[in-house]
């Protein structure tokens, strides 16, 4: 069993008008909020829960979600376009690998490739990549896991749940605590 802990980036990004930049990094508010995550998820994540592997998706706002939520954990960063965001806005059109590589040495990129993104991407596509993500961590031999994603990406996945009824989607910077079986099915913890 896989367990995770499931967060949404900030949306707070760029200026007034996010949607209209490509791949916009966190504003003032965006670090904000990633910072007061990191404080409520302190404890938990060093003494509770010994993350194994943090898992984030390609964006900028993802990526500085991630380094500054879980600064601090020693673990692998592994990057993956899998939980990326729908593309749907320029905002969530990525920058080529080689350029993220060299603001974000510290993390791994050889999962993905060169383009990564996907535009004009339909929900029919956003749930096939629910069932690769989800096959993909099952196959990964750490077992504690931190996943660092989108409110579309991530409202897919927990729709893929009985459990869907009882949650709305993601807010910014939101996290909860979920199972992940060997088949696939996703438990997640309220």
């Amino acid at each position: 069993m896989v367990k995770l802990i499931i967060t949404s980036s900030s949306l707070k990004a760029g200026h007034k008008k996010p949607r209209k930049l490509r791949d916009p990094k966190l504003n003032g508010k965006g670090v904000q909020q990633a910072i007061d995550l990191k404080n409520r998820l302190s404890n938990f994540c060093r003494q509770q829960f010994k993350l194994e592997l943090l898992i984030t998706s390609p964006m900028r706002r993802t990526l500085m979600t991630c380094d500054l939520v879980f600064s601090g954990v020693k673990c692998p960063v592994l990057v993956s376009s899998l939980p990326r965001e729908q593309g749907d806005y320029p905002c969530d059109y990525g920058n080529k690998k080689s350029e993220l590589e060299t603001e974000f040495p510290h993390h791994d990129f050889s999962a993905i490739e060169e383009v990564w993104w996907t535009e004009n991407e339909t929900l029919q596509q956003v749930n096939e990549r629910v069932g690769e993500f989800k096959r993909f961590l099952n196959s990964r031999p750490e077992k504690k896991m931190a996943v660092v994603s989108h409110g579309v990406f991530l409202k897919a996945l927990v729709r893929s749940t009985d459990q869907y009824r009882f949650f709305g989607s993601f807010k910014n910077c939101e996290c909860v605590r979920a199972n992940l079986d060997e088949e696939g099915k996703l438990n997640v913890i309220f």
